[in-house]
């Protein structure tokens, strides 16, 4: 069943927010790395063998992480249509590693190339039984600029810091028979229309979030 818009606060991101030090977000990713098992939607479900990564490209200067980059897939796609989400993809036989894998995918559905690998968040476990690793990359680039694969609709934004205080909220998604309590958040996009950030997506991104509101 797809996301219904319009069900909680409407968040607007605002332009820019306080920079996020490069230190406190490598402190994050230790933290994380403590943690006894994946981030999965739900320990019922179970994992099939294939793999996958997602690249969470932070964009910021020498102060610190500013930006978080996202993709909206196209509304014609044939799988997650219109849904925002990390670049990313299935591993391929001739990756060498899973952040090679993320640095591929970036590169072909962004053109992004020059980022720094800054460690990896454990893995999550979407609803498709697919786990994912989120590789975090640093990117000083002295503006955001995408060659956007014409199957994305486009690439988007968001503030960092500001995401920390968004009207995150839960909603009870109905899964193999399992009721699944997952984050989301509504975002307007400049249209003045809720386009939700949901599902593995939005599950990763805030566990890593709450992790870094703790370090």
């Amino acid at each position: 069943m797809p996301p219904q818009p319009g069900l909680g606060p409407l968040w607007m991101p605002p332009e820019d927010g306080e920079p996020i030090s490069w230190a406190r977000i490598e402190a994050s990713l230790r933290r994380a790395a403590r943690s006894e098992s994946p981030f999965k939607i739900s320990r019922r479900i179970p994992e099939s063998d294939r793999r996958a990564a997602v690249a969470v490209v932070l964009w910021g200067d020498a102060c610190g992480a500013r930006k978080l980059v996202l993709v909206q897939r196209g509304h014609g796609a044939p799988q997650h249509p219109g849904e925002i989400a990390f670049p990313g993809g299935m591993v391929e036989p001739f990756d060498r590693d899973l952040p090679r894998t993320a640095r591929r995918e970036l590169s072909e559905e962004l053109g992004i190339t020059e980022v720094w690998e800054l460690g990896c968040f454990p893995d999550g476990v979407a609803k498709a039984r697919v786990r994912f690793t989120p590789v975090l990359f640093r990117w000083e680039a002295p503006e955001p600029v995408f060659t956007v694969d014409a199957e994305l609709e486009r690439a988007l934004t968001l503030p960092l810091a500001p995401l920390l205080d968004a009207p995150w909220r839960s909603e009870i998604l109905d899964r193999q028979g399992l009721a699944l309590e997952v984050p989301r958040l509504e975002i307007d996009l400049g249209d003045r229309e809720a386009t939700p950030l949901w599902g593995a997506t939005a599950f990763v991104l805030k566990a890593w979030l709450d992790v870094l509101t703790a370090s």
